[in-house]
């Protein structure tokens, strides 16, 4: 059986066309752009508790939702400028407050963000996962993850100031 030319090359050329300008597009595509690295923020002790007076006490709640319950109430306190003790409140109902007070840990990631854990009376340290910054490196808000008395687990916390 002859096939004409036309027939055998036509397969051909369309896989040729293909592969070309597959190869062509991974060729000519745009390099991303970098992105710009983000300013510090967090990055100092200094940051959370403040540099010449005790900063201002951060205040927020604890996501009680999943459980069934009302959020509670928290305060992240600066015991002293530049210094990593803070005292930290839980009101668990109308009448009790938890406490604890104690240091923090500062840990700064690699793109120059920080972030702290802490004490808590429940046992298991508080832990931020984000933090927000006003137009310099001082924290203005902070949300993470905690543990508080009579729930199992840890939950959500948000709190500013």
């Amino acid at each position: 059986m002859h096939f004409p030319a036309t027939a055998r090359t036509l397969p051909a050329a369309v896989l040729a066309l293909a592969l070309t300008g597959a190869l062509g597009g991974v060729a000519t595509a745009p390099a991303q752009a970098a992105a710009a690295a983000p300013s510090p923020c967090g990055t100092k002790v200094s940051d959370y508790t403040g540099t010449a007076l005790a900063d201002s006490a951060f205040t927020g709640k604890i996501s009680l939702a999943q459980d069934g319950l009302p959020d509670r109430d928290i305060t992240l306190t600066p015991v002293n400028p530049n210094s990593t003790l803070v005292n930290i409140e839980i009101k668990i109902s109308p009448t009790e407050v938890t406490s604890a007070t104690g240091n923090f840990t500062l840990r700064v990631n690699p793109i120059n963000q920080g972030g702290i854990t802490f004490p808590t009376y429940a046992g298991p340290l508080g832990q931020t996962t984000s933090v927000a910054c006003n137009l310099t490196s001082r924290v203005v808000a902070m949300t993470g993850r905690i543990s508080t008395t009579g729930i199992k687990g840890d939950r959500v916390f948000t709190v500013t100031r």
